[in-house]
């Protein structure tokens, strides 16, 4: 079954940590556009794929000229590369924890035209007849969430000449809500639980 991350996109979040060497010790920041298909099977959840698009135009990092910087061609440069992509390709070490999924989302993550294979833990829950909830529609919810350890260096994002100041390494975490045009029959699984 498909599910589409777009129609409930004010509820998708992508945040990301910096660590500094400034006086707090981090920036957060996030993008506020999240787009992107999930096929997703109860029956084969090893089977997932698909493909989260992230606008990198729209990451803001509360400070104005940090965000201004974080555009230019030196670091994500989002003129020349407006998209961010992240392309699912399967789960593998699926363990239950009750009606949530623990699993390793493994894909090719592709920023500043750069793709490199990256595994990201995920707990996901699939909410049977609960899109009406969200925005009114029939269908079921994917509810995905995660956070992994990315260097900013291998792709190319200003490498060595700010690390005094932005270190390499940075935090991601990940809220997806996906929706499908569908309800699948009721099948006895610990996936189908209520709300998130």
């Amino acid at each position: 079954m498909a599910f589409d991350l777009k129609p409930l996109g004010k509820m998708n979040r992508i945040d990301i940590e910096l660590s500094t060497g400034f006086e707090s010790g981090r920036i957060n920041g996030s993008f506020s556009q999240v787009a992107g298909k999930i096929n997703f099977s109860v029956r084969q959840p090893k089977l997932a794929n698909g493909q989260v698009l992230l606008d990198a135009r729209t990451l803001r990092l509360g400070y104005a000229k940090v965000n201004r910087d974080a555009h230019n061609p030196a670091w994500l440069d989002s003129s020349t590369f407006p998209k961010i992509s992240y392309t699912l390709e399967n789960l593998d070490n699926l363990k239950w924890r009750g009606e949530i999924m623990q699993a390793n989302a493994n894909g090719k993550l592709t920023i500043k035209g750069r793709s490199m294979p990256i595994s990201v833990p995920i707990y996901l829950r699939y909410l049977r007849a609960n899109r009406r909830e969200y925005d009114g529609r029939n269908g079921d919810i994917l509810y995905l969430t995660g956070q992994f350890p990315l260097s900013r260096g291998q792709f190319g994002i200003n490498t060595g000449t700010a690390l005094d100041s932005i270190l390499d390494s940075l935090t991601v975490k990940i809220q997806l809500v996906a929706g499908s045009d569908t309800v699948r029959p009721f099948l006895p699984c610990r996936l189908f639980g209520g709300r998130p």
